[in-house]
């Protein structure tokens, strides 16, 4: 990952001399918890307007930055979207793709579970809580075609798999919600 990416996290003093965390504001500190199957969940967010900015550069995020969780929930991945919006919290490494890969393929390929069970599981460290050093996600190898017009084109199949799965997700829901309506409206 190293050779192809930036790695890099907020650092514990930054954290502590320069974000300011609020309810409420516009940029938001991307936690562990807003990252999850590939996703942003942005419905539990802290806010970081007060904070210094000027000391927090290399946490700023930019479209096509990989956010990937290494502390706790080892393993997440999500891809910025949008510009001047986001910045790093504790416990989230950023991945920023220097080479002429595409962002969206790694952050796919990162998401499989063969890259999950062979890469990242191996290296984690096992104390109170799971963990992964920079240094190991560094050291991680990716398999990437060559050809960037094959990695765009299988990130833009995968991204449409993921939109249908999270159609029918939400009809699974609203059949399910109907389910325990009628229930309920039966035992009343």
């Amino acid at each position: 990952m190293g050779d192809i990416a930036d790695v890099t996290k907020l650092a514990g003093f930054e954290f502590t001399e320069h974000v300011v965390y609020s309810d409420e504001g516009n940029i938001i500190a991307l936690r562990g918890l807003n990252i999850k199957n590939g996703q942003l969940i942005l419905d539990d967010v802290k806010y970081i307007d007060g904070s210094n900015f000027s000391k927090l550069s290399r946490s700023k995020l930019f479209i096509n930055d990989i956010m990937f969780t290494y502390v706790g929930t080892v393993g997440e991945v999500a891809i910025i979207k949008e510009n001047d919006r986001f910045y790093l919290a504790p416990n989230v490494s950023r991945i920023r793709v220097k080479s002429d890969d595409s962002p969206k393929f790694i952050s796919h390929y990162m998401r499989t579970d063969n890259f999950k069970n062979k890469v990242i599981f191996p290296l984690i460290a096992t104390s109170s809580q799971p963990a992964l050093s920079m240094e190991n996600i560094r050291k991680f190898t990716i398999n990437i075609p060559i050809n960037r017009e094959e990695q765009d084109c299988l990130a833009k199949y995968f991204d449409s798999l993921d939109h249908l799965i999270t159609l029918h997700q939400r009809k699974i829901d609203k059949i399910k919600n109907m389910k325990k309506a009628m229930l309920d409206q039966m035992f009343i």
